[in-house]
């Protein structure tokens, strides 16, 4: 599997299954606002499921459900760079609209969102740039 890139638009908590007898592993995780989840292996077992092992920010590792994982991006939680850069142009072209109509709110909610959005992809590039130097270092 490709290493792959999320990062979060908003701070959510993820409650982390534990297996064991008793689930006495059990936890919630705190994802905030900015941290950059990178998914690596997956792996399958037959009472619960795929799940994928997770990084953020290139310290705590956990697994998560494949499952998890797909609602949080479908809920906007997680986005990838891809998605990040569709979004990009999708408000720019909003506020080329607000700007022809002279649609003020559109204009002030667009630009508000087009800088969110910037600093989310300045965060993940920064990240994915470290990590690739890093790894050519070494």
């Amino acid at each position: 599997m490709m290493i792959q890139h999320f990062i979060a638009k908003e701070t959510f908590t993820h409650q982390i299954e534990c297996f064991c007898p008793g689930n006495i592993h059990s936890t919630t995780l705190t994802i905030n606002k900015m941290d950059i989840l990178e998914v690596r292996e997956q792996s399958f077992t037959f009472h619960n499921g795929w799940f994928v092992q997770a990084i953020i920010n290139n310290h705590g590792c956990f697994y998560i459900a494949l499952e998890d994982l797909d609602q949080y991006f479908y809920q906007g939680r997680l986005i990838t760079t891809i998605d990040l850069e569709l979004n990009l142009n999708y408000l720019q072209l909003q506020i080329d609209k607000a700007l022809e109509k002279r649609d003020e709110e559109l204009f002030l909610k667009s630009t508000k969102q087009l800088k969110e959005s910037n600093a989310l992809k300045m965060q993940i590039e920064h990240f994915i740039n470290n990590e690739v130097g890093n790894y050519y270092s070494q």
